[in-house]
């Protein structure tokens, strides 16, 4: 997609977000280098929680709490169990939660998400996010993918990789590389994996929306 045409959609989609209190922390992450969800894989979540009606959803790697507060304002009666490891995060995303009032939606597992089953693993959901460390990814996927409901969603963040995926040659960077590579392997290990259906959307970062086989 070009800067153009990235521009000009995203601002469409502002007319949107100008009734969308959440967005005030777009601002708030942009000032502390905090990342967070773009807002065209944002409102494409978003609508994939509508036509999927999901009502509960995992997510590993909370943040601020911004993507966890987006998805279960979509419509009432969802639920989402959110991991975060970062003592930080953990305490911003509690104050945030709190603020704009999603107590009652939103449940903020403290600790690593791979260490944290006896919170996660006692149900089922209908969507897993994940948007945590990228070199994980397919560990996570694998981890908690089974507790997915039969044709659920599974939907992978950043799998582009700020463009480097598609050019690993412009890396200088030795440990950026090796992070590079370990995110092709994942989506070539993704878009293979038998009983789940891949498609990979070039929206911002990447985004990998998979559906397991029913």
């Amino acid at each position: 997609m070009s800067e153009k045409d990235l521009n000009y959609l995203v601002n469409l989609h502002q007319v949107l977000k100008e009734n969308d209190i959440i967005e005030q922390l777009r601002e708030y992450a942009e000032a502390h280098q905090v990342p967070i969800v773009h807002p065209l894989t944002l409102d494409m979540i978003k609508q994939l929680i509508r036509m999927k009606d999901v009502r509960s959803v995992l997510e590993i790697g909370t943040a601020i709490g911004y993507s966890s507060m987006q998805f279960a304002s979509v419509k009432s009666g969802i639920h989402v169990t959110t991991v975060e490891r970062n003592p930080d995060m953990i305490q911003r995303a509690k104050e945030n939660i709190q603020h704009y009032r999603y107590e009652d939606n939103i449940t903020l597992v403290e600790g690593d998400a791979s260490e944290r089953h006896d919170a996660i693993f006692n149900q089922t959901y209908d969507m897993l996010f994940i948007d945590a460390a990228k070199a994980q990814s397919k560990r996570f996927f694998e981890m908690y993918a089974p507790l997915v409901k039969p044709g659920g969603l599974i939907l992978t963040d950043n799998v582009l990789y700020h463009g480097f995926v598609a050019d690993i040659d412009v890396v200088r960077s030795r440990n950026v590389k090796q992070m590079v590579k370990k995110v092709q392997k994942y989506n070539e290990w993704l878009i293979q994996l038998e009983g789940y259906h891949t498609n990979f959307l070039d929206i911002e970062d990447g985004l990998a929306i998979t559906i397991k086989g029913e």
